[in-house]
């Protein structure tokens, strides 16, 4: 009985510990399986879920899964285009009328006969260095020695003029001007091809030959059209003038509304993204801007010329910036006066025009700085005939030239009178204020009153005739 009981509590005991014993199996099998279960269908999610994922929408890292460089690199959608233009700055100087008769032209006479020019520019060759573009308007014909030298009609100089113009650095020329048709067609046929010839390289604007059957070449050139490129950025200039009668218009360049937007069109096919047009207008010898001179400035300006540069009245004008219809603004110089005369009093005050036009890396383009550094003709004795910076000009030389008066003060009073209050006398250059903008339909300057012209030319005409007399023409130098 005891041995019976104890036998049957041992196996009460060996099945309970059996059944708690395969209790403890039966979980550690389910989870096992469950731990099975989700490694595999984990797995098989990562797997199959690569595929339909984007981990480049998930705001963070799914393992093993790596997002597209491109994606990392994005841009914000407000971040401005990536670059498609290399910045770029050209900067340009332009210089006003170059006139060459009677005492002018003597003075680059040589004792074989010949002519040399080179003292004419020879004060401001390192100025006009430091520039891209190097205009110079020659007023003056180069058309050869059959139509003569030294007269006011035609007026014409020797050809060498031009290379002394080179030699300075400028380089484009600027023909179109109420001077270009004194010595007609043949004329111009011969300077051009004296051009040509010499000095192919250099632009001459404004007049075309009348004998292009001479010059097979000149079938596919635009002579009112020459595009500057500098790094891919091009800019084109335009030259035009007053008082040309239409029937001429086939060699000189006119100014008309309907030219200048002919010339703007063919600007821009050539890939132009800035245009500087130079017009020949205005009145001689008058100093207020006419009201031709205004009208034109708005045609310009609304046809999306960027920079105008003037000449004509043989006297420094002002300037203004115009705000276009694009609501872009357009820098004008209304006339830039003399770089060399045989005149008096106030012709022989000019400027130079000196802009910096640039391009950003998206493509803007925008006329950065613009101003006008003085220059004064120096009417000396023989080769010291020349032109000077006026910042350059002393007293001293004042006293040493035929014009003894009025001195650097009296100088410094006009160039305000006409430049404004910009006209720094320290200095003696001016800047020009790009943020003073003038609107459309802004009131017209008043116009010198043609008793006021009559009065004015009849000064021009005496002190012609008292510089004739007093050795303008004057052809024995050596006993000056």
């Amino acid at each position: 009985m005891g041995d019976a009981q104890r036998n049957r509590d041992y196996s009460r005991d060996e099945g309970v510990a059996t059944y708690q014993t395969r209790r403890r199996r039966g979980r550690f099998a389910k989870i096992f399986v469950a731990v099975a279960l989700i490694a595999i269908i984990g797995g098989a999610s990562y797997v199959f879920g690569k595929q339909f994922i984007d981990p480049d929408k998930v705001p963070f890292d799914l393992p093993g899964v790596e997002r597209s460089s491109e994606s990392e690199e994005a841009a914000p959608e407000d971040a401005p285009a990536p670059s498609t233009f290399q910045p770029a700055e050209i900067s340009l100087v332009a210089a006003g009328d170059v006139i060459v008769d009677g005492v002018v032209t003597e003075s680059g006479r040589q004792a074989s006969g010949a002519y040399e020019f080179g003292h004419l520019f020879a004060p401001l060759a390192s100025e006009l260095g430091a520039f891209d573009v190097r205009i110079v308007e020659q007023e003056t014909a180069l058309a050869g020695s059959k139509f003569g030298f030294g007269a006011t009609w035609p007026l014409n100089a020797p050809q060498d003029l031009g290379r002394a113009e080179k030699e300075a650095g400028f380089n484009v020329v600027l023909r179109a001007t109420d001077h270009t048709l004194d010595t007609g067609g043949e004329g111009i046929h011969g300077e051009l091809q004296w051009w040509r010839d010499t000095f192919p390289e250099i632009p001459v604007l404004g007049m075309a030959d009348p004998k292009p059957e001479d010059n097979p070449t000149l079938a596919n050139y635009v002579p009112n059209v020459y595009v500057y490129d500098k790094d891919g950025f091009k800019i084109a200039i335009l030259n035009h003038s007053i008082d040309i009668p239409e029937e001429n218009s086939g060699m000189v360049s006119r100014l008309t509304e309907q030219k200048i937007a002919d010339d703007v069109s063919k600007a821009r096919e050539q890939g132009a993204q800035m245009i500087v047009a130079c017009p020949h207008w205005g009145e001689e010898n008058n100093s207020t801007v006419t009201a031709e001179q205004k009208h034109f400035a708005w045609i310009y300006a609304n046809q999306g010329v960027d920079v105008i540069i003037g000449t004509h009245p043989r006297v420094l004008q002002g300037t203004e910036v115009l705000q276009r219809e694009d609501g872009r603004k357009t820098v004008c110089f209304y006339s830039l006066g003399c770089l060399i005369t045989s005149g008096t009093d106030n012709s022989l005050l000019g400027g130079l025009a000196e802009v910096k036009l640039a391009r950003d890396d998206q493509g803007n383009c925008t006329v950065t700085s613009a101003s006008i550094k003085p220059v004064i003709t120096h009417r000396g004795n023989g080769t010291d005939y020349c032109t000077y910076l006026f910042a350059d000009y002393t007293d001293e030389l004042m006293w040493s030239s035929w014009d003894g008066w009025p001195g650097i003060d009296e100088w410094n009073s006009r160039l305000r009178e006409i430049l404004g209050n910009d006209y720094d006398e320290g200095s003696r250059e001016y800047h020009v204020n790009l943020d003073a903008t003038t609107l459309p339909g802004a009131e017209e300057p008043e116009r010198q009153t043609e008793e006021e012209g009559q009065e004015q030319q009849a000064d021009d005409d005496e002190n012609a005739y008292d510089d004739e007399y007093w050795g303008y023409g004057y052809d024995d130098w050596s006993t000056w």
